[in-house]
């Protein structure tokens, strides 16, 4: 990778829960897990940039702020490439499906059943992206919280209904293949 960039370890990445699934499902073991959340965390966040979704940190940079060796990080990303959750372009390193760690998906994919959560990590960027009608019916069943009032629990319609987790399903069916 011909990028040079210092591995930053200032921020924050939001995690979906259902990543685990991964694990539960023996699509990855758990080393592979921490390596691909650590590989997140060297991509770039920034949509305006060119290298969104790219982690911009070449394997000795890696290896340095990881302590390990350079064979350790090469290895870890080309398994991380063989079992889908990277691409490699051109010497370029790009997270698979990176919006399972943004915040404004993470708050739609919270309230979906185990079932539509593990279609979601084969699921790539583009297609999301792609599926204008999807986000549009996302960002419809979200549930939006109403002002507290003391007459009724505060939790109360902060879930979703078997007729809203129907329709995101049969929505998903067009992306989710």
């Amino acid at each position: 990778m011909k990028i040079k960039y210092q591995a930053s370890f200032v921020g924050y990445i939001p995690v979906l829960r259902a990543v685990q699934l991964l694990l539960k499902d023996s699509a990855i073991n758990f080393s592979h897990l921490g390596a691909y959340i650590a590989f997140v965390m060297q991509a770039d966040w920034d949509r305006k940039h060119d290298n969104y979704k790219v982690i911009i940190r070449d394997d000795q940079e890696l290896a340095k702020a990881w302590c390990c060796s350079i064979s350790t990080v090469h290895r870890k990303r080309k398994e991380l490439i063989k079992l889908g959750l990277l691409t490699e372009k051109e010497g370029i390193t790009e997270v698979t499906n990176f919006y399972i760690f943004e915040k404004d998906w993470i708050k739609i994919f919270s309230k979906l059943p185990e079932s539509v959560l593990n279609d979601m990590f084969a699921t790539t960027h583009e297609k999301i992206e792609k599926s204008e009608y999807y986000i549009a019916e996302m960002e419809k069943k979200q549930v939006q919280k109403t002002v507290q009032n003391f007459n009724f629990p505060s939790k109360d319609k902060l879930s979703l209904s078997n007729q809203d987790i129907e329709d995101i399903n049969s929505s998903l069916e067009g992306v989710v293949e």
